[in-house]
């Protein structure tokens, strides 16, 4: 199925028509308001007497009703967070410009061509999780941010598309282990739509012979000259595979280590990432703060999450049990998949907030500390809404401690 890309003045007509409803909706993300200029008005009155058409389809109008109805939305909520848009064409063409990006961006990771509208009404909201607070007062450098990060191609030759071992990169070894990357999809949108994994490997021992540990989710993009990269979390895979062996051999690099606050599997694999990003002339490292509707959307995760489970009655899964057609097995593996996912999000909003902030914190502060690979240049929360770092050397990992 091609691609169905988007235009200008049916971004704002689907914008005016279908997202403020979404917007104020905690159903599945965060209520979020926008505030307006008055000249977006105008523009919508343009658009209205000016109506998107295309060839073999029924698209609809907006009417003076749907303007109209965006006026309350347009007004302040101090309990929710808000966007101011500045310039509403600059606003709308960003918008259009990131839906379309989105499309070519899905399409390198044969992750499904859907069409720029439904990209827009399910994927906008979500991109929105990304913002810190300076993003809520200039949302066209935040949309900037995001395109740049859908567009940049970096690592691409990374992509698995054949047989998994063969198609990794090989980064060194550790212990007797080769280290394997490989650049994925993150289907997590509250972070970053990209991550780089890894593998510790070894073809001649088959009883422990693969452990997976934490993906770097991270976005590459142009600022001032030179490339940055954002990190946003360290965490494990949904596809984790642990060797006992392998894990234990890990805890090697907490040796001469006072206090060891963090698993050695995140030392590593920011270790190794960051001397990848040096092979390819990437010094500057900006970490976030805060991401200002990551703690409410993991309530929400975690609401929805128990809410789903009261479906699965002890009744029923008596039921499951002693029957077990191939459709009771079908549901029985849907309440495994539900209960896997309930253990990651049920009342674990505190944890997951202290993950991404300060618990990243200490994975960077360590590998600063223990292998003088990056220097610190700012404090954060105090002087700016990220943790700034510059790699300053590179360091063999065959050299490691």
């Amino acid at each position: 199925m091609a691609k169905e890309y988007i235009d200008y003045k049916e971004t704002i007509e689907l914008f005016v028509y279908s997202l403020p409803r979404e917007l104020k909706s905690e159903q599945k993300t965060p209520r979020i308001n926008i505030i307006f200029p008055e000249s977006a008005f105008k523009l919508f009155e343009y658009v209205k007497n000016n109506p998107f058409t295309k060839e073999g389809y029924i698209v609809p109008d907006i009417t003076d009703k749907d303007i109209e109805k965006l006026r309350p939305y347009n007004q302040n909520d101090p309990n929710t967070p808000t966007i101011y848009v500045r310039n509403p064409v600059i606003f709308f063409e960003l918008l259009t410009d990131l839906i379309n990006t989105l499309l070519d961006f899905r399409e390198k990771y044969n992750r499904g061509i859907s069409s720029g509208r439904a990209a827009l009404i399910h994927d906008f909201k979500n991109i929105l999780l990304r913002m810190n607070v300076t993003d809520l007062t200039n949302i066209e450098e935040f949309l900037k941010k995001q395109i740049d990060f859908f567009k940049n191609n970096t690592w691409d030759d990374y992509i698995i598309h054949d047989e998994f071992i063969s198609s990794c990169h090989r980064e060194g070894i550790f212990e007797e282990y080769q280290i394997l990357s490989y650049k994925e999809y993150n289907a997590c949108w509250c972070e970053t739509s990209e991550k780089m994994s890894f593998v510790l490997y070894n073809p001649n021992k088959k009883n422990e012979n693969v452990h997976t540990i934490p993906s770097v989710l991270y976005g590459l993009r142009e600022e001032n000259g030179t490339t940055t990269c954002y990190i946003y979390a360290i965490q494990n895979p949904s596809d984790y595979i642990q060797n006992k062996k392998i894990a234990r051999k890990l805890y090697k690099l907490n040796k001469e280590v006072e206090n060891p606050n963090v698993h050695p599997s995140q030392v590593l694999a920011l270790k190794i990432f960051i001397e990848m990003l040096s092979r390819v002339g990437i010094t500057n490292i900006k970490v976030p703060c805060l991401q200002v509707l990551n703690y409410r959307y993991h309530e929400i995760l975690s609401r929805n999450a128990k809410e789903n489970m009261k479906k699965w009655t002890k009744e029923l899964l008596e039921e499951l049990n002693n029957n077990k057609t191939l459709s009771n097995k079908r549901k029985l593996n849907e309440y495994n998949w539900d209960k896997t996912w309930a253990s990651h999000v049920v009342d674990r909003e505190d944890d997951i907030e202290y993950a991404k902030t300060e618990g990243l914190f200490n994975i960077f502060y360590r590998v600063a500390e223990q292998f003088d690979l990056i220097e610190i240049l700012n404090d954060p929360f105090i002087e700016d809404e990220y943790l700034r770092f510059r790699i300053k050397n590179l360091k063999k990992l065959s050299k490691s401690k």
